[in-house]
């Protein structure tokens, strides 16, 4: 086993570009993000920290590639290097916080999932993670459910009907985690409800529609990410969709910007955020909300506002639902991570328990009624804090709010 694993790392760690390195091994000696570190922060657990994740990476690279291997041979990578790889990389919710408060500017998202990529080459991803892409391969979705259950949300929640057209000017991009999760069928309830209300010329993509490929990506699966795109683009275009709406912040991140350089070109349509569209209707008077007097604190997705760039339609839309809307002391491109993505739950959901409790806590101190976001991983977070820790609040996604307003939820 170890020479098998010697024979793959030499290739697999030079994967990582000369830049990569670069960067690896300056972030190694930095660790001036370890404190903005979500999961470090619950564990203290140096492995964790991203500069010691940097530092685990080079000192595998260094094995395979650096100038005393060329001169006196290889050095050997053990399976325990991998795990201890491995836990350092899973480990973490991929928020990007540590890319934004990096003093060089070095894109750590983009680096932490090439380290899960080598990972997953030398055979160290957990079996939590591996179960999930056996999901995605069997049934394009990462719940292992049947494709034909895509819409079961329609009758969960006593929508008459959702449009299936072969042509439609909108495309509403349910995603996985708002489709097969219970908790979250009452946001494309709303988003559907928005659009009727609007006399929107749209449709859903029903069994076509397959895993955006976010958790690939996040998995170091950049083949099976490029899969999902040219089918999911091609069964948009063909419709000829101008606009594609999602409530999901990471389908919109991978729409936005991932497909592009998995395609090696763009979309022929506009991709927004359903918060980018609700802002949209408002400003624009095509849809008008009774305003609540509710005290609501809106919590920014990381894959929407830091690494996504929507900031302000969230709060714009807002301001149009609720008199005095309420902010975390860290939040915008600051925001500190609710602990609901990067596959953490499926490593360790206790430290994403911890995570989000800290968010709820935080919430309840600014005297917050309601707790809104835009994203379903979100979601399900704040939902699952409130019932395992106790802490009383309503957790709604923004476009819920939107429907309440309408009186359609």
């Amino acid at each position: 086993m170890t020479a098998e694993l010697n024979d793959k790392a030499k290739a697999s760690l030079g994967k990582f570009t000369r830049r990569q390195v670069l960067e690896l091994d300056t972030c190694a000696h930095c660790a001036l993000c370890t404190e903005n570190c979500p999961a470090y922060h619950e564990s203290r657990d140096p492995l964790h920290a991203p500069g010691v994740r940097s530092a685990v990476a080079v000192k595998l690279y260094d094995k395979k590639h650096n100038f005393l291997t060329r001169l006196f041979g290889n050095t050997e990578i053990t399976e325990e290097d991998v795990e201890r790889l491995s836990e350092s990389a899973y480990h973490c919710t991929l928020c990007g916080r540590c890319m934004e408060s990096c003093p060089f500017g070095f894109q750590t998202h983009e680096l932490w999932c090439r380290v899960r990529e080598i990972v997953a080459d030398l055979g160290g991803t957990p079996q939590n993670v591996v179960r999930l892409g056996n999901m995605l391969e069997e049934s394009m979705n990462p719940y292992g459910m049947d494709p034909d259950e895509r819409l079961d949300w329609v009758d969960y929640t006593g929508l008459d009907e959702v449009p299936e057209k072969e042509q439609a000017e909108v495309a509403y991009f349910v995603g996985c985690t708002t489709a097969f999760k219970g908790a979250n069928h009452d946001v494309a309830f709303s988003i559907a409800s928005i659009l009727d209300e609007v006399e929107e010329d749209w449709t859903v993509l029903g069994e076509d529609e397959w895993c955006c490929g976010n958790p690939s990506l996040l998995s170091g699966d950049e083949h099976t990410a490029r899969e999902y795109a040219l089918h999911n683009v091609e069964a948009l275009e063909s419709r000829g969709v101008k606009k594609v709406i999602t409530g999901c912040a990471g389908c919109y991140r991978v729409f936005r910007f991932e497909y592009p350089k998995l395609l090696g070109r763009e979309p022929n349509f506009e991709i927004l955020h359903a918060v980018e569209y609700l802002r949209d209707l408002l400003a624009s008077g095509r849809l008008k909300l009774e305003a609540t007097d509710e005290k609501v604190i809106y919590h920014d997705p990381c894959e929407l506002s830091r690494l996504g760039g929507v900031i302000e339609a969230p709060r714009e839309a807002l301001s149009h639902m609720t008199e005095e809307p309420l902010e975390f002391e860290d939040h915008g491109i600051n925001v500190k991570c609710c602990g609901g993505g990067g596959l953490l739950q499926a490593v360790d959901n206790e430290m994403r328990l911890d995570i989000v409790t800290e968010r709820l806590t935080e919430a309840k101190e600014k005297g917050a009624d309601v707790l809104v976001s835009a994203c379903p991983a979100c979601k399900l977070a704040f939902t699952d804090g409130v019932r395992e820790r106790g802490v009383k609040i309503e957790v709604l996604d923004l476009l819920e709010l939107a429907a309440k307003r309408l009186g359609a939820l």
